[in-house]
C-alpha cells in the first residue's frame, strides 16, 4: 500500500533523524523506486513557511528543495477545491483545526494512503474513527 507522508515526517526523513525507523526507511526507498510515495501539496507550502520562519533551514531556496524531493521519485498530490471543503469538514468528526493537517488527512482519505504521522492529536483521532489507516514511521 501506498504511504502518504505529512510534513514533520518528510523532514525527519531527510535530516536522517534518528527517530525514522529503519524498517521504515527502507519502506520509503522502495516506495520512491515504484512511485508509492507522496505529499499533500500543502507539504511544500508549510516547509515554505517553516523556512521562511527561520525555523528550519532547506540548504537552498524551497522551489529548489521542492524539485529535488519530487525527483527523488517522491508523488505531490495536489490540493482542488472539493478536497479543501473535506478537510474543513473533518472537523465535524472531532479533527482539530489545523488546515495544514487537516488537508492531510483528508488527501490520505481520498487517495486511501496509509499516513505517516508521528502526531498524537492524528492518531488518536484516526483510531478512534477509522476513518484512515496509518503507518508508523518509527518501526
Amino acid at each position: 500500500m501506498s504511504i502518504l507522508l505529512d510534513t514533520n515526517v518528510l523532514l525527519r526523513l531527510v535530516t536522517d533523524n534518528p527517530h525514522i525507523g529503519e524498517s521504515f526507511k527502507q519502506a520509503i526507498e522502495t516506495g520512491l523506486v515504484n512511485g508509492e510515495v507522496a505529499v499533500s501539496a500543502v507539504t511544500f507550502m508549510e516547509t515554505t513557511r517553516l523556512h521562511h520562519q527561520r525555523r528550519i533551514d532547506l540548504g537552498c531556496h524551497p522551489a529548489t528543495w521542492r524539485v529535488e524531493r519530487l525527483m527523488s521519485g517522491l508523488l505531490e498530490i495536489p490540493i482542488d477545491g472539493e478536497l479543501a471543503v473535506e478537510s474543513v469538514l473533518l472537523m465535524n468528526s472531532g479533527f482539530h483545526r489545523d488546515p495544514a493537517e487537516q488537508l492531510i488527512v483528508a488527501t490520505a482519505m481520498r487517495t486511501g494512503m496509509k499516513l505517516a504521522t508521528f502526531d498524537g492529536a492524528i492518531q488518536d483521532w484516526a483510531s478512534r474513527t477509522r476513518l484512515i489507516a496509518l503507518r508508523d514511521p518509527a518501526e
